[in-house]
This record gives C-alpha cells, sequence and structure tokens, in this order.
C-alpha cells in the first residue's frame, strides 16, 4: 500500500462503491418518501437533501470507518468476497488512513449541514433521525463498541436504527406528518435490511472468524460457535418482516402486499443458497437478495402512481 497523497478522487469514489449506494442509500429514502401517501410543499428539495445526506453517511462515513477498522482487525485482507471485503482503497492505495479520517470528517460536516437543511423543511425532529442514522454508522465500526464484531448487537443496536432511520427521513421529505403506514413500512425494512446484511455475511464467514479481534457476526457465531447452518437467523428474520408486512396490510392494502411478495422471494433465496456453492454461488445469491431492495421500490413507486 502507498502513502503519498492522502486524499485522491479516484480514492474517494472507490470508497463511496456506487453499487451499494444504488441499492441501499438512495432506495432507501425513496422507498420512505413513497411511503407517505401525501407530499407537502417543496418536496422536491427536501427529497434531494435526504437523499445526499443517506449517500454521505453510507458512502463516505460507514464505509470509511467499516474500511478503517476491518482493516485493522485482518478479516477485509483475508475476505475471498466479491462484493463484501471493503472497498479495497487501503489494499490498493489510492486511499490511505488518514485520508480515510479526513474523508469521514468532512463527510460528518457535510452531513451535519444537510440535516440542518432539511430541518428547516421539515422541522427539527430531523435532527434526531439524522443523530441516529450517524450514530449507528459510527458504533457499528468504531472500538470500543465496535457492534458488527458482536452477534445480535450489530444489527439490532446499529444497523437496524439505521435504516429505520433513512426510511422516515424519506417520509419526512414527503410530509412533516409521519403517517402509520410510513412508521410501519421503516420496521419492516429496517428488518428487512438485517436480513439481507446477515445473508451478505455468508461469503465472509472464515474471513471474520479469523480476525483479531474476532468479528462475531451473527452468521459467523452461528456456524462456527453454534455448529448451524448461518442461514436460520437470515430465514428468523426474514420471518419477522413478513409479519411486519402483515401487520401494515391492515392500514394499506395496495403498499404492503409488495412487501409481503417481496419477503417471500427473500426467504426463497436464503433456502436455495448453498454455502458450500462457492465464492461465485453465495455472490449471485447475495446479489439476487440486495436487488430485491430496489425492485421493491419501483414495485412501490408503480402502484402510488397507478392509483
Amino acid at each position: 500500500m502507498t502513502t503519498g497523497q492522502h486524499v485522491t478522487l479516484r480514492g474517494v469514489v472507490g470508497l463511496m462503491r456506487p453499487v451499494p449506494l444504488a441499492v441501499w442509500s438512495v432506495p432507501t429514502v425513496t422507498f420512505g418518501f413513497l411511503s407517505q401517501p401525501f407530499w407537502a410543499r417543496n418536496w422536491g428539495y427536501a427529497l434531494a437533501l435526504a437523499v445526499l445526506g443517506a449517500v454521505i453517511l453510507q458512502g463516505l462515513i460507514t464505509h470509511g470507518l467499516n474500511d478503517l477498522y476491518d482493516w485493522q482487525s485482518g478479516t477485509d485482507l483475508e475476505s475471498p468476497g466479491v462484493i463484501s471485503g471493503g472497498s479495497k482503497v487501503l489494499l490498493h492505495g489510492s486511499l490511505d488512513a488518514v485520508g480515510i479520517w479526513r474523508t469521514v470528517w468532512v463527510s460528518i460536516g457535510i452531513y451535519g449541514a444537510l440535516a440542518l437543511g432539511l430541518a428547516s423543511y421539515r422541522g427539527w425532529s430531523v435532527l434526531l433521525w439524522a443523530g441516529m442514522g450517524l450514530a449507528g454508522s459510527i458504533v457499528y465500526s468504531v472500538p470500543p463498541m465496535r457492534l458488527s464484531y458482536r452477534p445480535g448487537l450489530g444489527e439490532w443496536v446499529a444497523l437496524f436504527p439505521a435504516m429505520l432511520s433513512g426510511v422516515l427521513l424519506g417520509a419526512l421529505a414527503a410530509n412533516p406528518a409521519l403517517s402509520s403506514e410510513s412508521i410501519i413500512a421503516a420496521v419492516w425494512y429496517g428488518v428487512f435490511c438485517v436480513a439481507s446484511v446477515m445473508q451478505h455475511h455468508f461469503s465472509d464467514i472464515g474471513a471474520d472468524w479469523a480476525s483479531h479481534p474476532q468479528k462475531r457476526t451473527t452468521p459467523a457465531y452461528w456456524h462456527r460457535a453454534l455448529g448451524r447452518t448461518p442461514k436460520e437467523p437470515v430465514v428468523a428474520y426474514e420471518g419477522l418482516a413478513l409479519a411486519v408486512a402483515a401487520v401494515g396490510f391492515v392500514r394499506d392494502v395496495s403498499f404492503f402486499p409488495i412487501l409481503m411478495a417481496v419477503v417471500l422471494l427473500a426467504v426463497a433465496f436464503t433456502v436455495w443458497t448453498r454455502l458450500e456453492g462457492g465464492i461465485g454461488h453465495l455472490t449471485r445469491m447475495d446479489l439476487a437478495i440486495k436487488a430485491l431492495v430496489p425492485i421493491t421500490v419501483i414495485a412501490v413507486a408503480i402502484g402510488r402512481f397507478a392509483l
């Protein structure tokens, strides 16, 4: 790894990882926006601020901190994953640790400014949800919490609140009065994303278990410590997402059946995943579940505009 220029444009773009942003950040906010049955004035400006904030939070803050500490523990270096194992900017030398830290600190300032801008349109509750997203990003990777290394805590104390907040910020961009549909949709999305990220960890179980400190993701712990298939907690989380969508069905019979169908597809993909199928198979199954997020947003948008 070279350690010349601390921050380069190539390094920043590489850190952002455009594909994950297209799968998570933009769909998360858009999903929340579409969950609102009515849109208030200035929704275009508010939505732009929320989307840009989500891109900064995931692409530069979350990815930056995760890269730093997963590189430090060794799991990124040993990961065989095609779409996991971090951005690899440290491996390729397009950013060094100092450059990542500078990028993270500048990005936190930009994120805060965007949150204040959105709050000026949609009220100060925006800062609560924006703060929750930022806190989740930090405690997921940064010691001493480093919750991504702790089974159960990583997904529920860090990941779930962060995804929940992203949907609610998108909903607030549409309308400052949160609807019950938006709240249920945000819970659904958070649970569904928890399941998806746990599936994503399948290809890294060996590297995570061999890292120092040991990265005890729920799939790694389930498989290596308990001797059970890591598909069990993922299917359990998907079942919880299905139950949340069923609750929402009582409120909106046009919106939530789409979410129920998406969960059933995710369960099928998880069950069809062969842990011994090699990195190519695991990557394809991971991508299949990831693709369900933008597909969900497209299906919900079609349902909204068709009414």
